[in-house]
């Protein structure tokens, strides 16, 4: 009868002796000796396998703490570059609000400089439109062309950004209301009289 490998490392060889000898004692004859070896023999095989039990649990406690000492060293680098990354990102973020009020301190030298142009120009529409209506009271005349250009500036101050109002809305009634031509201005005086 051929017995596999496998067969053979599951005999418990201890037991096998055991019986062996019991068996070689009730056929020589020293069943008590042979009895009291079985007795003795069984409780050494018993507390090695306590003992080994006990040595396996602690080799498996060993292998556990190696295990976790691992995991905890992994979780040291994990946490460590974790660090690195906040750090990373609170320069990150202070060099965001940096260039925000870097920003918005341009923004606003910008939006100053834009209302004074903003001003000047609205001054300077203001002065033109004057210069356009007092150079026409004088004539006494209002021809086409100073008409079309009076009225393109008049929009433009009175447009966004300038939003100019006052005087000048008043000043437009009045130089519509005088003549086209020098003939027509001419005509008019000597009616009047």
């Amino acid at each position: 009868m051929l017995i596999l490998a496998t067969e053979i490392a599951q005999i418990d060889w201890g037991t096998v002796i055991v019986q062996s000898l019991i068996t070689l004692g009730v056929v020589f004859g020293g069943a008590g000796y042979w009895e009291y070896r079985r007795a003795k023999m069984q409780k050494k095989w018993d507390d090695e396998s306590k003992k080994n039990g006990v040595e396996n649990k602690i080799d498996t406690v060993a292998q556990g703490l190696v295990a976790l000492t691992k995991t905890v060293d992994s979780m040291s680098d994990d946490l460590l570059q974790i660090k690195s990354d906040i750090e990373l990102l609170e320069k990150a973020n202070q060099v965001t609000v940096e260039y925000r009020e870097t920003r918005d301190k341009r923004d606003k030298e910008a939006l100053k400089a834009q209302e004074a142009v903003i001003d000047s120009l609205k001054g300077l529409l203001r002065e033109r439109l004057l210069d356009n209506y007092y150079k026409c009271i004088e004539k006494g005349y209002y021809t086409m062309e100073e008409r079309e250009t009076y009225h393109a500036l008049f929009e433009c101050y009175t447009r966004e950004p300038f939003r100019g109002n006052g005087v000048m809305h008043d000043l437009q009634p009045i130089l519509v209301q005088l003549p086209r031509t020098a003939e027509e201005a001419a005509t008019s005086k000597k009616k009047a009289k």
